[in-house]
């Protein structure tokens, strides 16, 4: 069985250009064409994309560019998602949901980019998120188990491959991350999904299972947008 495969990485900023810079070329490596970007338009409100536009126009080309939150922070939630994530689930917490995407819209808009969809920081949004990104036009999100088609409302089922960044969600991860990617094969989804952060570069471990993982098949790599018309 071909199993189409979308694999992208998640929070591409100022600071994080080094360890996503040795993504690219793990994949480049392994001849993954499509890649899908999440771009953080001002990372904690410290880092605009504007500041890296010369790495984005060399680095862009070619690849699907997904918009992911505006400053990606949050504050504590002090429930289940804390142990989620580390304050980083931005659209799940605030209230200014619009005006966060008005902003992180400009900033893209300055940069002559645009994206078709939006992914939450930590996968994290309620469903008033959700109305607010069909408000906006929209055409997809994400969280950890779907791809949500916004323009059908439509859910494809694909739970997300990814790697917990520190404790015991690391370790877990790693540990059962060939399991994973076995039992997701036989589930014959209509797509995979593998999402790589910048940590994961640091990891020589991570770095070797996504290697094998992608060399284990030959997969026809798909981008996010491309799934709606599966």
């Amino acid at each position: 069985m071909l199993y189409k495969l979308n694999v992208s990485i998640h929070d591409v900023t100022k600071s994080n250009l080094k360890d996503v810079q040795t993504l690219l070329e793990l994949l480049d490596s392994l001849s993954v064409k499509k890649i899908t970007l999440l771009l953080i338009p001002f990372y904690h409100e410290k880092e605009s994309l504007e500041e890296i536009k010369d790495w984005l126009y060399e680095h862009l080309e070619g690849k699907e560019i997904v918009l992911h939150g505006y400053t990606h922070k949050s504050g504590k939630f002090n429930d289940f998602r804390d142990f989620l994530t580390r304050q980083e689930g931005e659209f799940a917490y605030y209230n200014d949901l619009e005006d966060r995407l008005n902003k992180a819209i400009k900033i893209l808009k300055n940069l002559g980019l645009n994206s078709e969809g939006f992914i939450p920081p930590a996968w994290l949004i309620n469903k008033e998120g959700l109305d607010i990104l069909k408000k906006f036009g929209f055409s997809f999100t994400t969280n950890r188990l779907h791809i949500l088609d916004l323009k059908n409302d439509r859910k494809i089922f694909s739970p997300v491959l990814s790697f917990g960044s520190t404790g015991i969600l690391k370790s877990i991860s790693i540990n059962t991350f060939k399991l994973q990617t076995f039992l997701l094969k036989q589930l014959r989804l209509p797509v995979l999904r593998l999402a790589l952060h910048p940590v994961d570069a640091k990891d020589k471990t991570k770095l070797k299972l996504i290697s094998d993982f992608l060399s284990s098949e030959d997969f026809e790599y798909i981008f996010l947008k491309e799934s709606l018309l599966l």
